[in-house]
């Protein structure tokens, strides 16, 4: 969690977050933008800005992740492209 300089910046601590869930089959399922935001908020401190679902996406291009997108029911939801 930290730097040789100090502690990570909350966007790396996001990338590296989503990372290990992709790593991890996290996302064999059909996965919610805020249940994506809750797992990635486990992993940043109580006092810094927690990430909200609508950041997800934005996760998601920064890391270029191979993912599937479908709208259900006017919300984001990603799984993993591996089929």
């Amino acid at each position: 969690m930290r730097t040789r300089y100090g502690p990570k910046t909350r966007k790396a601590l996001s990338n590296d977050a989503i990372q290990d869930l992709y790593d991890d089959g996290f996302f064999d399922k059909w996965r919610a933008a805020s249940e994506i935001a809750i797992e990635i908020n486990k992993n940043i401190p109580k006092y810094w800005g927690q990430v909200r679902a609508e950041a997800v996406r934005f996760i998601i291009q920064r890391n270029k992740m191979t993912l599937k997108k479908r709208t259900n029911e006017q919300r984001l939801e990603w799984r993993a492209d591996g089929e």
